[in-house]
């Protein structure tokens, strides 16, 4: 019977001890709400991408002068546009780039083009958090330079 109590005695120090110990790990840090997807791309990527507004943001951030066809010098803020390609990853056969924009409105570019553009962003739109502009500087129709960007699809 004394047997018995000092085995019950010592799993429940055992018990207790590994109860404390649970405890004594690094607290718990509350996952950021990332929230909504604002741009997507997919198509011949290695990598399709859903990013929110706060993944664009902590990416590298730059702000261009950049010349828009109507518009004239403006300042854009925003990533560019071959960051994100770069993070995506192009597959092999890629050839077209297809910019909608929430409105459903298409363009579709030469992959070629969009490469060469060093200065192209996804700008941030001063007056909404959230949506995107395409500043497409070289481009000379404005039907490149998309408005309220949603999504990019490589073909």
């Amino acid at each position: 019977m004394k047997h018995n109590r000092t085995i019950l005695f010592v799993l429940s120090v055992f018990t207790l001890a590994a109860i404390l110990l649970s405890a004594c790990g690094p607290a718990a840090t509350p996952t950021p709400t990332s929230g909504p997807v604002t741009l997507t791309v997919s198509g011949l990527v290695n990598k399709e991408l859903q990013l929110t507004d706060s993944a664009l943001h902590a990416m590298n951030v730059v702000t261009l002068n950049l010349v828009h066809p109507k518009k004239g010098a403006t300042d854009y803020t925003g990533v560019r546009l071959n960051d994100i390609l770069n993070q995506a990853g192009l597959k092999a056969g890629a050839a077209t780039v297809t910019f909608t924009a929430n409105d459903g409105f298409t363009n579709d570019l030469d992959l070629a083009t969009v490469q060469a553009c060093a200065d192209c962003l996804v700008a941030f739109d001063p007056a909404t958090p959230g949506v995107y502009n395409l500043a497409m500087p070289g481009q000379t129709s404005g039907k490149a330079w998309v408005n309220g960007l949603v999504s990019i699809t490589i073909k």
